[in-house]
C-alpha cells in the first residue's frame, strides 16, 4: 500500500512510552489553553523573534486572556521562521495558527512587540518579554546594593 520511502519515514518517529505520553500530554495543554482562549471575552498577545545559538529564529506568542475571571499569561505558539522573516510573514505564521485553531482576532484587544524594524508603524505596547527577561537575570552587586 505504501512505498518504501513512507516506511521509513515511520520508523523515525519515535514511539517510545515516554515520548507517546509527553506528546499526548504537549497536545493536551494546547488544546485547553486554545479553548480558554476561545471562551475568554478577550485575548491579548506578546510576541517576539528570538536567535538561537545555531542561528534559528524563532518566533514566540504568548497570550493573555480571561479563564474564569482570572488573567492568565500561557506560551501560544513557539515556532520557526526562516531567515529574513518579515513583518508578514510572522502575522501569516500567527493568522494560520488562529485559523487551524479557530481563534477569534476579533478578541484581540492589544498585541505588544519588541519595536523591531519589521513593524515600523505599529502603534503598540512594547513588549514585556524583554523585561521579564532582563528581570530574570542575576543582578550585579551593584545592581543590588540600588535597589536595596
Amino acid at each position: 500500500m505504501f512505498g518504501e520511502d513512507h516506511a521509513q519515514k515511520i520508523k523515525t518517529i519515535p514511539l517510545s512510552n515516554s515520548a507517546v505520553s509527553r506528546r499526548i500530554k504537549d497536545m493536551s495543554i494546547e488544546a485547553t489553553v486554545n479553548e480558554r482562549i476561545k471562551k475568554s471575552p478577550f485575548l491579548s498577545i506578546q510576541m517576539d523573534k528570538s536567535t538561537d545559538v545555531s542561528d534559528l529564529s524563532i518566533l514566540l506568542v504568548i497570550a493573555s486572556y480571561l479563564n474564569v475571571n482570572e488573567l492568565e499569561e500561557k506560551l501560544l505558539l513557539c515556532y520557526p521562521l526562516t531567515k529574513g522573516c518579515t513583518g508578514e510573514g510572522i502575522f501569516n505564521v500567527i493568522q494560520g495558527y488562529s485559523c487551524e485553531n479557530e481563534i477569534d482576532w476579533a478578541k484581540c484587544c492589544g498585541v505588544c512587540t519588541d519595536g523591531g524594524i519589521v513593524a515600523p508603524h505599529a502603534a503598540w505596547s512594547n513588549c514585556c518579554i524583554h523585561r521579564q527577561s532582563f528581570a530574570a537575570k542575576p543582578l550585579s552587586d551593584s545592581w543590588k546594593e540600588v535597589l536595596n
